[in-house]
């Protein structure tokens, strides 16, 4: 565990100079972009969008699905009560993730839109 705790730590701070790194580039060096690349950009953004609309609808049904089999088995196997809890818990978190990521993507897409 502490190896992975480690990985996530170096990734976090990987970020975080990323960010710092290319918000100074982008300040330091401000070249626009050619109309040909933005529309590249778009169409890939458009069409990454309308796959992970597809994905998140289906991610979204089979987690209602499976929080529904562990709210049964909740209901059925009180023994098993905890167990059931926890995994309808880690779906909705895992969804809610994916829910974010999706959000985001509609909101720069709409964005750029405009």
């Amino acid at each position: 565990m502490y190896g992975l705790r480690s990985i996530f730590i170096a990734i976090s701070i990987g970020i975080i100079i990323g960010v710092i790194f290319g918000g100074l580039k982008s300040i330091f060096r401000r070249k626009a972009p050619s109309q040909k690349q933005i529309e590249f950009v778009r169409k890939l953004v458009n069409k990454f969008a309308a796959v992970l609309k597809y994905s998140t609808i289906s991610l979204l049904v089979i987690g209602l699905f499976w929080c529904i089999y562990f709210l049964l088995l909740g209901i059925i196997v009180p023994a098993q009560t905890e167990y059931a809890a926890n995994m309808s818990e880690l779906i909705v978190s895992v969804l809610t993730v994916i829910s974010i990521i999706f959000a985001f993507v509609e909101f720069v897409r709409r964005k750029d839109e405009k």
